[in-house]
């Protein structure tokens, strides 16, 4: 189903029809899904959907208020002297829209992330203080550790410090590899933040949710990893990380 797309200036029986054929088409989607009692009114669809639906579930205070108003307009008393009975705030029309258009052709997390083969990973052969640099450099604050084309760990900030503080003698000198960091690099000997996977058709909507999930239990997500289905020995499809939330249009 189209979306209409960014409204130019109009009179308001245009922005009231916009706005009504918006409400349908998100109404039409909701009856359209599998187990949906299709007699049931909007608001009851829209509490369940989103029980199921993380888009939905993210949107329900917006799409709930925007029923109240459809039927505040549909079900006019005074449609003999004022139709419409009051006009929609174009911004109004267009958040609608793109909020529509979300539930209808939702981001992907894929669409977002950094795709495999850009991924900057190392091995454990690498140096140490060859990856440090480079890591710095570049403003890296993670790196996969790749072993016959599966993650086995990341090396970051944290498993310097966790090193350095297992071995308080120890300096980084200049023939450490990776692999003398092995003890450190797993994915959960990150005490202070944690890694997630997601499968390959997982929608932008899911990442949000793990973020938010994390922030109300006061985690830090340092990585989120794409695999084909989701499991950590499966080859790295792709990463996301809160910087590439940081579109606007997200």
């Amino acid at each position: 189903m189209a979306v209409r797309k960014k409204l130019a200036p109009n009179d308001g029986k245009d922005l009231y029809d916009s706005f009504l054929d918006i409400y349908n088409q998100i109404d039409a989607y909701m009856r359209k899904q599998p187990g949906v009692d299709k007699y049931a009114d909007h608001s009851y669809l829209l509490l369940k959907t989103a029980e199921k639906n993380r888009i939905f579930a993210r949107y329900e205070s917006e799409l709930k208020t925007f029923a109240n108003l459809r039927n505040v307009l549909v079900h006019n008393p005074f449609m003999s002297i004022a139709n419409p009975l009051a006009k929609p705030d174009e911004r109004i029309v267009d958040h609608y829209s793109q909020i529509c258009k979300a539930i209808l052709n939702p981001i992907t997390a894929m669409s977002i992330a950094i795709p495999g083969p850009q991924v900057y990973t190392t091995s454990l052969d690498e140096n140490t203080l060859k990856l440090m640099k480079l890591m710095n450099q570049k403003t890296y604050t993670h790196v996969p550790v790749i072993k016959d084309d599966q993650m086995i760990g990341v090396f970051s900030e944290n498993t310097i410090l966790a090193y350095l503080a297992h071995h308080e003698e120890a300096i980084i000198t200049r023939d450490l590899k990776v692999v003398d960091f092995a003890d450190f690099i797993g994915l959960d000997k990150h005490p202070s933040e944690n890694f997630e996977f997601i499968k390959r058709n997982a929608l932008l909507a899911d990442v949000y949710a793990i973020f938010n999930e994390a922030i109300k239990n006061h985690k830090r997500i340092g990585m989120i990893f794409i695999t084909e289905h989701g499991q950590p020995n499966e080859k790295l499809l792709g990463i996301i990380t809160a910087w590439d939330l940081a579109n606007p249009e997200f």
